[in-house]
């Protein structure tokens, strides 16, 4: 079946929806039934959400026959979404809260980032422990969607030691993206490195000279073992990427 048959299937389905189960049905266990009870409230079909450019034709399917579940979908796009049908989006993405009413759109949305107790070395460096999440930060959904940043794939950990000041100072939480790994020169990265006993996480700069990959400190003159740059691919203490650095109290380009 082709896209605009199936969107025809769905305006179908949509429409012969009655004002009684907009009302009184049963509590909306899915996103894609939300979104349905929210377009007959609206007398919309999903052909109106295509029209409007709220999403593709493949977009508005996907959610609707729930191929997309809750929890892929960008903020940006459920904010699109809610806003075009007039609903709260923590209601339409996850079934929280009043359909309608409460803060507007924009105040209302944010997105939990896992926060860990894991120090994260900007000199010497705390050997790495196992992952233990500890806590969750809160980012405002839009400047994450400004980003193109997804918050399952986002974590913070927190500085120690002086080799990234005066951009990094001690106990400085920072943000960073798992699933941004590739190196960038100038940019700062989140990376895992050979330690006395057990690997450690560290923050450096990245620096690509021709087709080789250091990492460096800002302050080469601090308390730490990090003088000189290292390189990503040393056989000894090979370096491995864990997420570049988004956010240290401001957004890193």
């Amino acid at each position: 079946m082709s896209i605009e048959q199936q969107s025809s299937s769905l305006d179908f389905d949509v429409k012969r929806s009655s004002l009684y189960s907009v009302y009184f049905s049963s509590p909306m266990e899915t996103m894609a039934e939300r979104v349905k009870r929210a377009l007959a409230l609206r007398e919309m079909t999903p052909s109106d959400l295509i029209a409007r450019k709220v999403l593709s034709k493949a977009g508005i399917y996907f959610i609707l026959d729930g191929t997309t579940k809750a929890e892929k979908i960008r903020a940006s796009t459920v904010a699109k979404l809610s806003a075009a049908l007039q609903v709260n989006p923590d209601w339409l993405q996850y079934g929280r809260g009043p359909m309608e009413g409460g803060a507007p759109v924009e105040e209302q949305q944010w997105e939990d980032v896992r926060g860990y107790a894991q120090a994260m070395g900007l000199g010497g460096g705390p050997e790495a422990s196992e992952y233990a999440e500890t806590h969750k930060l809160k980012f405002k959904a839009s400047s994450l969607a400004r980003k193109r940043l997804r918050a399952p794939a986002l974590a913070v950990m927190y500085g120690q030691g002086d080799s990234m000041e005066p951009r990094i100072q001690s106990g400085d939480a920072i943000l960073f993206d798992t699933s941004d790994t590739r190196p960038r020169d100038g940019a700062l990265f989140v990376i895992l490195v050979p330690g006395a006993h057990n690997a450690e996480y560290q923050v450096k700069r990245c620096e690509m000279l021709d087709d080789l990959v250091y990492f460096k400190a800002d302050n080469p003159n601090g308390d730490h073992r990090w003088k000189k740059a290292k390189r990503l691919d040393d056989k000894r203490n090979p370096i491995q990427i864990v997420g570049r650095v988004r956010w240290i109290g401001s957004w890193e380009d």
